[in-house]
């Protein structure tokens, strides 16, 4: 078992010795595709979070019309919770509001009316939906005209942003991903077309698929696990520069920590994966000729071999 493992990824090797040229321009390709979705995953992450731990940025306060009763209230509050992307609603009745106001402003005069509406606090699970959200809970009856108030300009600076960095993810690194993966397809057909004798050869005395079909994935595989691996080198590079800029520059913002090892076990993952497809792309149609060319030669050897039986 051992013996044939080694084969199969010797094999691998020396294809990958072979077509050198081809081998390294698949392999930084696929390593700047992947270290662009790995950075700008890392960046839309980065400002996730920090959109997450601005106060206030995913609290929402919804004021409701004079008179409402505590049925509408309860009523209402249930229909905020169902919406998409609410995680909580908090009833804050108007005199608790008001009382919270005296206590922050002691110049208010205590005969003064009480000028608050009921109102609730509504926390969201993510700064995308607030839009959506402030659409469904104004048209509910029971709020009052512009009633639903939050930091609507940051909100959309970020989500903005956000949007910025999964379109420019997406087209950037699946361009370069597009590329790579046509580069790492043409690695594997010049080896399958270099070895074309040497795999009839197999194919005749009696190789099996898996023989001849696996150092071909593992050379995908390789390629695109290598790929990652030098992606993940670059972002970590990229990463401890940046935090070493920040730390000297400004202490208002840094960045969160990269862990290197999920990172290069995903980007990696994600390589191998996606080298494999491309390998196995590349490797069906040729094999399955050359499959097909060893069969009717066999076949045609066993007619050969048989017609002096048949005239005796």
């Amino acid at each position: 078992m051992f013996d044939r493992l080694d084969f199969l990824i010797g094999e691998a090797f020396v294809a990958l010795r072979r077509n050198s040229w081809m081998t390294f321009a698949s392999v930084t390709t696929a390593a700047v595709a992947i270290f662009l979705l790995g950075s700008l995953a890392f960046a839309y992450r980065g400002v996730n979070d920090y959109a997450k731990s601005l106060p206030g940025i995913l609290d929402m306060r919804v004021f409701l019309r004079d008179g409402i009763g505590t049925e509408q209230i309860s009523a209402t509050a249930n229909k905020i919770r169902s919406l998409p992307g609410v995680e909580s609603v908090y009833w804050i009745p108007k005199d608790k509001a008001w009382a919270e106001r005296k206590k922050t402003d002691p110049n208010i005069p205590p005969d003064l009316a009480n000028p608050f509406p009921h109102s609730y606090k509504v926390v969201l699970k993510n700064i995308d939906t607030a839009d959506d959200v402030k659409r469904y809970i104004a048209a509910m009856p029971a709020v009052a005209k512009d009633g639903v108030v939050y930091l609507e300009d940051l909100q959309q600076l970020l989500t903005q942003v956000l949007f910025l960095l999964r379109t420019t993810g997406l087209g950037l690194g699946g361009l370069m991903l597009l590329t790579s993966g046509v580069l790492i397809y043409n690695a594997i057909r010049l080896t399958i077309m270099a070895r074309r004798r040497e795999i009839r050869i197999m194919h005749l005395v009696g190789a099996t698929k898996a023989t001849v079909v696996l150092p071909l994935l593992i050379e995908g595989i390789l390629q695109g696990a290598l790929g990652g691996a030098i992606a993940t080198f670059l972002l970590w590079s990229g990463h401890r520069g940046l935090d070493s800029l920040l730390e000297h520059s400004t202490s208002l913002f840094r960045l969160p920590a990269l862990p290197i090892v999920p990172w290069l076990l995903m980007l990696s993952s994600i390589g191998a994966a996606y080298g494999l497809v491309c390998s196995v792309l590349a490797a069906r149609e040729p094999m399955q000729l050359a499959w097909l060319r060893a069969w009717r030669w066999r076949r045609h050897d066993r007619s050969m071999g048989e017609a002096p039986a048949e005239a005796a």
